[in-house]
Order: C-alpha cells, then sequence, then structure tokens
C-alpha cells in the first residue's frame, strides 16, 4: 500500500510539473477556470493524510491484491493523454470565454482531469479501488467532510498572504544580499537580484503549507487528545510552525539562486509546481516522527 502510494505521488508530482507551468502562464487559469485544480490537488494531499491518520492501525490489515499487467495500460494512457490535452487546450486558447465554446471548454477540463484519474487505475488497480472503498466506507467518508471544509477555508486564509509573503520577501532579501550584490526591493511585493527580478506572491507565502500543517495538527490531537501532554502539544505546535514557514522560506530563496546562477525560466516554473508540498510531506512526517513519542504523557 505504502509503496503505491510513493508511486502515484511521483507520477502525479511529475504529470503536474508538465501541466502546471503552462496552464498558469496562460489564460486558462481563470479566464476558463482551470484555478480550482491546484486547489483540488492540495485538497487531495490533505485528504490522503487525514486518511492515514484515521485509519493507521487497520492500514496493516489491507490484503495484498494480486496486480494486473493491464494496469500498466491505465498508465500508459495517462501520459497519451497529455499531448492530446494541450492540443485541445491551445484551440480553447483561441476561443473568448468559457462559454464561448462550452463543449470544448468541458473537454478541454475532462481531458486533464482523466489524466491523474487513470494513473489512480494504472497504479492501484480496479479491484483493490472496490476493496479499498469497501473496507474504509467510514474513514473515506469522515475524510471527504472534511476535504470540502479544508477546500473551502483555504480561500479565506489566502486573504492574509501579502502578509507573509511581505515576511519572505525580507527573509529572502536578507539571505541573499549575504551571498549576492545587489538586492533591490520593490514595493513590498518584487525583488530584484541583480538583472533577475520576481514578485513574492500567494504561492510564495507559504500559507498553503501552514493552513494545511495546522488542519492535520488539530485532526491528530483530537484523534489521540488523551494519549497527549496538552502542554507539549501546545508548544510543539508553534515551534512547528516557525520551523515550516523558515523551510518556504529557503524554498524561496533556492529557487531565487535558481534564477540567478541558472535559468530564470525554470525558477518561475518551479514556483507553480508541487515543489513546496513535497517539502511539506517531507517535513510533516519527520516532524511526527520525531515529536510525536516525546509529546505524549
Amino acid at each position: 500500500m505504502i509503496r503505491k502510494l510513493v508511486v502515484f505521488c511521483v507520477l502525479f508530482i511529475l504529470v503536474t510539473g508538465i501541466l502546471g507551468p503552462w496552464i498558469i502562464s496562460t489564460k486558462l487559469l481563470y479566464g476558463f477556470h482551470f484555478f480550482i485544480y491546484p486547489n483540488m490537488g492540495k485538497m487531495i494531499l490533505f485528504s490522503a493524510i487525514a486518511f492515514i491518520i484515521l485509519a493507521r492501525h487497520s492500514i496493516k490489515d489491507i490484503k495484498k491484491i494480486e496486480y494486473k499487467r493491464v494496469n500498466l495500460i491505465f498508465i500508459g494512457l495517462a501520459f497519451a493523454v497529455i499531448p492530446i490535452f494541450f492540443y485541445f487546450a491551445k484551440l480553447l486558447l483561441l476561443e473568448k470565454s468559457f462559454t464561448s465554446n462550452l463543449s470544448l471548454s468541458l473537454l478541454t477540463h475532462a481531458l486533464a482531469v482523466s489524466v491523474p484519474v487513470l494513473l489512480v487505475f494504472g497504479v492501484f488497480g480496479l479491484n483493490f479501488i472496490i476493496y479499498f472503498i469497501r473496507k474504509f466506507k467510514k474513514e473515506i467518508s469522515i475524510c471527504f467532510v472534511l476535504s470540502i471544509f479544508f477546500y473551502f477555508a483555504i480561500f479565506q486564509v489566502w486573504k492574509l498572504w501579502p502578509y507573509f509573503s511581505g515576511v519572505v520577501l525580507k527573509s529572502v532579501a536578507f539571505l541573499l544580499s549575504l551571498t549576492i550584490s545587489p538586492v533591490a526591493e520593490v514595493g513590498n511585493l518584487t525583488l530584484f537580484v541583480d538583472d533577475f527580478a520576481v514578485r513574492i506572491e500567494q504561492a510564495c507565502s507559504g500559507l498553503d503549507s501552514m493552513f494545511l500543517f495546522t488542519s492535520l495538527y488539530v485532526l491528530i490531537a483530537l484523534v489521540d487528545w488523551k494519549e497527549f501532554n496538552k502542554k507539549k502539544l501546545i508548544f510543539m505546535y508553534f515551534i512547528a510552525l516557525i520551523g515550516l514557514f523558515g523551510v518556504n522560506i529557503l524554498r524561496v530563496y533556492a529557487l531565487i539562486l535558481v534564477g540567478v546562477y541558472f535559468d530564470p525560466k525554470l525558477t518561475l516554473q518551479l514556483f507553480h509546481t508541487y515543489l513546496g508540498m513535497v517539502l511539506f510531506m517531507i517535513y510533516f512526517f519527520l516532524f511526527w516522527i520525531k515529536a510525536y513519542k516525546w509529546m505524549k504523557r
């Protein structure tokens, strides 16, 4: 099960790394409502981790189901759909709006959604998916409700991004000034390093990771409330959140260095991938491995 999850995450990050930066660079993002998918990716990540938290004692009892070669066909189809998506997406860009050619808009959205869906069938297999849903109906239902709340709540949290982006800009400017000269701040959000300019916007604020961490932290606290030392639980939350924000600052700093010394376009592409979420997952699991036992009574 864990191995399949890792394989799926790797493939998912790969395909979103192909599709995501290009979509963001076009009017598809807002003009044709493709902005819903980055949040859906975070919602799926939240649901997956929440499920592991709720069902961690039962996961070890999952029976092994024979992996069929036909599953590999679905993975192949997922990658085959990508060039087809690009073809229709470029046709869609010639339209004025989502409703000006509704059938083409819906088809392009369907192609985008079909890529991760095909990966799910390819990695896990239909028999395993049916078995999994039957075995964990309760946990899946709870995760679905929580993920809906997470999806809508994050829109409210995003209102704070200019404040956090400002802190990130000041912190990154300081780090860059130690190694690179000159570094200039233009306004509250723009940073100039030599001939390279970057705006520290929402994707750089770290709010997504911090809200995701807070949501999962509260869930773990509620599930294992009787197990924890309450003072340690509260204390470690603030320590962990500061550490996570620090990781985000280092991420932005490292990406700007890539732009200065290697390729500015690569930096902009990396800002709009799930790199931040990958770092979040590593941080989240390392934190709980190290802190969980200590926070117990």
